[in-house]
């Protein structure tokens, strides 16, 4: 039971320095680019060794080369054949693409609505 709530507080750790890491790398990202770099690669091998997920983190940096994206260097373009929302690193020129504008069916229908009529809001 103890190497349960070990692991709990461990992974809690590591999202909240996974987090901090991010916010330095924004901060660095125009002034000191390799900062903002280390910064990432630091928070991606934390999120690695834990089993973390980073999910719209990904959006925010270049896969290939690490950098931290903002209006300088990176390119962001939607493709509405694709529906997807396209990111171009000005840097190492990797393309990364992220849906949008459909949502997963569920297969359950209207559930939601259901729920909520039946609580008294």
């Amino acid at each position: 039971m103890a190497y349960k709530r070990d692991e709990e507080k461990f992974k809690n750790i590591a999202e909240e320095r996974v987090e901090i890491l991010f916010i330095l790398a924004k901060k660095f990202c125009l002034t000191d680019v390799e900062t903002a770099k280390n910064y990432v690669k630091a928070a991606v091998r934390i999120a690695k060794f834990c089993n973390l997920r980073l999910g719209k983190k990904k959006a925010l940096f270049c896969k290939r080369c690490f950098t931290f994206f903002n209006s300088e260097n990176s390119r962001v373009r939607l493709n509405s054949k694709k529906n997807a929302v396209e990111i171009l690193c000005l840097n190492c020129r990797y393309k990364r693409s992220y849906g949008y504008g459909t949502e997963k069916n569920t297969g359950r229908g209207n559930r939601n609505t259901i729920i909520i009529q039946n609580h008294n809001l």
